[in-house]
């Protein structure tokens, strides 16, 4: 944190009370992008034990939120704002891994589901909560609890406008 601000406040004294006014764009653009990449890189870390990525386990994740009955490919892909490329050679890694599951689709014999397997669901709730301990203990430590609820609600409107 201590790069990223003496980038953004090179000319600036106090970088914790800067406002939107006194940045550019282009300064809120690169905090964006080192906030993402420190944040990526770091459940990466926490992840690695476990063999998987932060975007393996948003998958993961949202897979396991649509229940027994699975998801579809193309959703899963609009969910995760994923190409279906990238999301199918996931799937197919994750599958391999015994991690998820095809299954049929009930409403379309042309398509079919996916959903977390049966073996690794009891997994789903230890990974998660040692990944929440972790940011908990490191990255979120950085922010109160109101901080940090705060940045969640703003990310969620910034999402519902794409």
């Amino acid at each position: 944190m201590a790069k990223l601000s003496s980038i953004i406040t090179s000319n600036m004294a106090n970088s914790n009370n800067l406002t939107q006014s006194e940045l550019k764009t282009y300064q809120v653009g690169v905090i964006q992008a080192a906030a993402v990449r420190a944040l990526k890189k770091h459940k990466d870390s926490c992840l690695q034990p476990y063999g998987l990525t932060g975007m393996q386990w948003c998958i993961i994740g949202t897979v396991l939120d649509t229940g027994p009955k699975g998801i579809r490919i193309t959703d899963l892909a609009n969910k995760v704002d994923a190409t279906m490329a990238f999301l199918t050679n996931t799937v197919n890694l994750l599958e391999s891994k015994n991690v998820l599951e095809r299954i049929e689709n009930a409403n379309d014999n042309r398509s079919r589901m996916v959903r977390v397997t049966k073996k690794f669901q009891p997994n789903c709730q230890k990974i998660e909560n040692e990944l929440r301990r972790k940011l908990r203990t490191s990255f979120y430590s950085k922010v109160t609890p109101d901080e940090l609820d705060t940045y969640i609600r703003v990310l969620n409107r910034f999402s519902e406008l794409s």
